[in-house]
C-alpha cells in the first residue's frame, strides 16, 4: 500500500526523497559485517546467523533500519553487538565510512545546513566554530532568528548594539542604566 502524499514530504522519511540510481555501500566502522551504511544515509543489518541456547541455527535476515530523529533534528540509530546496543548518528557513520576517520577537534558539518540530508556530497569535516557559523548562516540558530528584544524593541540597525558577540537593545540599556541611577541614588 502505498504511503499517503503527506508522509512522503514529511521528514521522518528521509528514505524517501529522490535517490540517484545507485546507492554505495560500506560497512560500517566498528560494526563490520554486521552492518553497512550506505553513501544516501540508509544504514542497513547483514543477514546473521545466530545459534541458539539448544543448539538450533536461526538466520535472521538483514533489513534497512529506520532512523529515529532527535531533538536537535539529526537522524540516529541503534546498533546492536554482543548484546548490547550504542546509539549513533546517521551523519557520523556516513563520514566515517565514506571520508575516513574524524581529524582531532572537527565535527561532521552539513553543507546545506538541513540535519536529515545525510547524503555524502552533503557532508564535511570542519571547526566546532565554523559549524556554529553555518547554523546562523542557514537560519537555524533560535538567536538569530529573533527581530525583537525580550520587552518587544525591535532589532534595528539603530536600536541594537554588539558586545561580545551578543547583540542589546539600546532602549532596554538606556532604561536600566536609569533605573539603576534612581535606586543608587534613592539609596
Amino acid at each position: 500500500m502505498p504511503l499517503p502524499e503527506e508522509a512522503l514530504l514529511h521528514r521522518s522519511y528521509p528514505r524517501l526523497r529522490p535517490l540517484t540510481p545507485v546507492e554505495h555501500w560500506r560497512s560500517v566502522v566498528g560494526y563490520e559485517g554486521l552492518y553497512e551504511i550506505s553513501d544516501h544515509g540508509s544504514v542497513r543489518s547483514l543477514d546473521r546467523l545466530i545459534v541458539l541456547v539448544d543448539g538450533r541455527r536461526r538466520t535472521f535476515p538483514g533489513v534497512v533500519l529506520r532512523p529515529s530523529l532527535r531533538a536537535d533534528g539529526h537522524l540516529q540509530v541503534n546498533l546492536w553487538r554482543g548484546g548490547n546496543y550504542r546509539t549513533r548518528k546517521v551523519h557520523q557513520l556516513v563520514a566515517e565510512a565514506f571520508i575516513g576517520p574524524r581529524p582531532d577537534g572537527m565535527e561532521v558539518c552539513h553543507n546545506d545546513g538541513d540535519p536529515v540530508n545525510n547524503d555524502l556530497f552533503n557532508l564535511r569535516y570542519d571547526t566546532q566554530s565554523e559549524n556554529g557559523r553555518d547554523v546562523v548562516r542557514h537560519g537555524r540558530h533560535k538567536n538569530a532568528l529573533k527581530t525583537h528584544c525580550p520587552s518587544g524593541h525591535p532589532y534595528s540597525e539603530a536600536n541594537t548594539y554588539v558586545w561580545r558577540r551578543r547583540r542589546y537593545c539600546r532602549i532596554c540599556s538606556v532604561e536600566h542604566l536609569q533605573n539603576h541611577k534612581a535606586r543608587k541614588a534613592s539609596a
